[in-house]
């Protein structure tokens, strides 16, 4: 439960921050993801329904709060929790470059996915300056999550204790 309100309080406070008070003075790309940064955390640490419980209202935020066609970014967001259930399953993330590649690789394969979703809806979002962009939200939001995750998974490990 506590897992659950901490990553509701950040995606919600994360996009509000971003989409409805930094949005106007900010270039988007810019601006952290942290509905996405609190999924990746429910699919890396948080295990069993309570981490798919977690990972709901960010990714409805993301919907919500993005103008893609209907469905995409919630799509998007659910596989990018499951692929991220599966790594954190399989592989112990303890060390900064190993969460590093993990989120860079994930968010890459997030953003090539609703790149295909849009690109299946008959928008055209690939080009030069689109992949400039992603590229500095992809680093931007990465370097943000690493020390995010690891100051979150130390606090839950002792409060676990």
């Amino acid at each position: 439960m506590r897992y659950f309100l901490a990553l509701l309080a950040l995606s919600y406070l994360g996009a509000a921050l971003c989409v409805w008070w930094l949005s106007g003075f900010v270039p988007w790309f810019l601006l952290p993801d942290f509905p996405l940064l609190a999924i990746l955390f429910a699919g890396l640490f948080v295990q069993g329904v309570t981490g798919f419980l977690c990972a709901i209202p960010p990714a409805i935020f993301r919907e919500i709060t993005t103008s893609a066609p209907s469905w995409s970014m919630f799509l998007g967001s659910m596989a990018v929790y499951f692929v991220a259930r599966e790594i954190g399953r399989r592989i112990y993330i303890r060390t900064e470059p190993h969460l590093l590649a993990v989120v860079v690789s994930l968010m890459a394969g997030e953003s090539l996915s609703i790149a295909l979703l849009l690109s299946l809806a008959g928008a055209s979002p690939l080009s030069l300056l689109w992949g400039a962009q992603e590229a500095v939200r992809i680093a931007w939001t990465s370097l943000i999550a690493v020390p995010l995750f690891l100051d979150l998974a130390d606090r839950w490990r002792r409060v676990k204790e």
